[in-house]
């Protein structure tokens, strides 16, 4: 073959190597409307896309609530909670905001920027008719001090900063809607606040039961990654700690009261054998349960012959 001939048909690669290229590029749409609410008094907002809208309350040390509407339907939004809408070009917004400290985040997401989180609504969609909840930890806490921080910066960079912690915010929580089981099935945290609270109101109702983690998960509807994780971030400890803790608490009074022996209190608290009690007990507190008991009984009876030596004395 020629050198012109060679030269043609390098030509010819080279245009197929940049159209491969061409297509592999990835184009990124960033249409993201966002407003700071930290007035009293109420806010009226149209929504000016398809998608969705991210409502988040920042945690605060009141922890206060706050109610906001969509179109004339009610919810309400505690501290520290973030609630994804699905919402359509118009939909009107309503904050009423009653409290003085509370902050609120509100963010319009385009559909196509969580396209397979939309398809999910799709296939469910009564399922979400409230939205999906979930509650900022750690990190989602970090990002919002971090915006709270840039929001009235004016420079052009500091707005390039605020948008990408925007997307973070989005990611994370998006991240945090989905734990998957053993069959890699995915499930959805629509309402992960209610089943927490009621494997907690569970273990509260009789520190006698010893339910494992997997019973607790079980009977509250949803799987054990998913319980311990949220279980966790809602009440800053473990599913086994909280366990123990209210076992010990409750132990605890029942000893003092002066009404129980420790092998009764072990039956109480769940324990089988008072020896495995005992231990717990000291590894709690740090001293075991009858030193405890015998501290109430010397304090008890010197009350009472101190009572019986004023009642004596009265008399004389």
């Amino acid at each position: 073959m020629t050198q012109s001939g060679d030269n043609i048909i390098q030509s010819e690669n080279n245009r197929e190597d940049v159209g491969h290229m061409q297509n592999m590029l990835q184009q990124f749409h960033l249409d993201l409307h966002y407003l700071l609410l930290k007035k009293e008094g109420a806010v009226h907002i149209s929504s000016p896309l398809n998608g969705f809208l991210n409502v988040l309350l920042l945690r605060n040390n009141d922890n206060c609530i706050c109610p906001y509407f969509i179109n004339h339907s009610s919810f309400v939004i505690r501290g520290g909670e973030n609630v994804i809408h699905p919402v359509s070009e118009g939909d009107i917004f309503e904050w009423k905001n009653i409290y003085e400290h509370n902050v609120g985040l509100i963010i319009f997401i385009p559909q196509g920027y969580i396209e397979e989180f939309h398809l999910k609504l799709k296939q469910n969609n009564t399922r979400f008719k409230d939205g999906l909840l979930t509650s900022s930890d750690n990190r989602m806490q970090l990002l919002q001090s971090q915006l709270l921080e840039l929001y009235h910066q004016p420079s052009l960079l500091i707005q390039l900063k605020i948008q990408s912690i925007l997307i973070e915010i989005i990611a994370h929580q998006i991240d945090g809607l989905m734990v998957e089981n053993e069959s890699q099935q995915v499930i959805t945290v629509k309402s992960h606040y209610d089943k927490i609270m009621l494997a907690k109101k569970m273990i509260d109702a009789d520190v006698s039961k010893n339910f494992t983690i997997a019973e607790l998960a079980k009977e509250v509807g949803t799987n054990e990654q998913y319980l311990k994780k949220y279980f966790k971030e809602y009440f800053g400890k473990t599913v086994s700690t909280y366990i123990t803790e209210r076992k010990m608490t409750y132990a605890k009074e029942l000893i003092v009261s002066g009404e129980y022996r420790v092998v009764d209190v072990a039956r109480m608290t769940g324990y089988k054998h008072s020896t495995h009690f005992t231990t717990a007990f000291k590894k709690y507190f740090g001293f075991i349960p009858n030193s405890l008991r015998y501290t109430y009984l010397i304090a008890h009876s010197a009350s009472q012959v101190l009572a019986d030596i004023e009642g004596f004395i009265t008399i004389l």
